[in-house]
């Protein structure tokens, strides 16, 4: 009786890890969870868009909104933010919000409209552009006066981003604090 009082008991915890259900698992996903939050770093990206009540941001290449959701909060129920990626999945994943607007748009064009965004922010995402310095020339059509182009990335994109703003007349200033591994840069119509 004690043998097969043990083996149940063994089959009930495997049986609980493999579905999640045990303690083990959930501290594992917590874990992974902060590691995560502190790899990506969304406060201190929000923090370096020194973001405003009321004003129009753009987050290219949004995904499920990582940080869209963040940046709504930044710019309150005035404000207005703009999530974009080639993946509608993706985006329908994002939840509803009064100031959040999503839009899929095509690979090599970040569909926004000329002289609306107070910032546009490109994280993670620029690597995957076919040519940047094109890119980065139409994101800058888009800004208002005075606004600014944001990109974060794992270090070694750096130099290309660089190499690609400089190459359509953009200037490029450090953001600090950066996420660990991370560049952040800002990038402005030069003066």
């Amino acid at each position: 009786m004690r043998k097969e009082w043990a083996i149940a008991l063994l089959f009930a915890f495997v049986g609980a890890a493999a579905t999640g259900c045990g303690r083990p698992a959930r501290a594992s996903v917590d874990r992974e969870a902060a590691e995560y939050e502190q790899y990506r770093a969304p406060q201190t990206i929000v923090a370096g868009l020194a973001l405003a009540p009321g004003q129009r941001v753009a987050d290219v290449g949004a995904g499920r909104g990582y940080l869209t959701t963040r940046l709504a909060a930044a710019v309150g129920p005035s404000g207005h933010v703009t999530a974009t990626d080639v993946d509608a999945a993706a985006l329908a994943a994002i939840p509803p919000h009064g100031a959040i607007e999503t839009r899929v748009v095509r690979a090599e064009d970040p569909g926004l409209e000329a002289g609306v965004y107070d910032r546009i922010l490109v994280s993670e995402v620029d690597h995957y552009l076919g040519d940047r310095a094109d890119y980065l020339r139409r994101l800058a059509r888009a800004l208002k006066p005075g606004g600014f182009i944001a990109v974060t990335n794992r270090l070694p994109y750096r130099a290309p981003l660089v190499a690609a703003a400089e190459a359509v007349g953009l200037s490029v200033h450090d953001i600090t604090p950066a996420p660990p591994v991370h560049f952040y840069v800002k990038l402005e119509a030069a003066r």
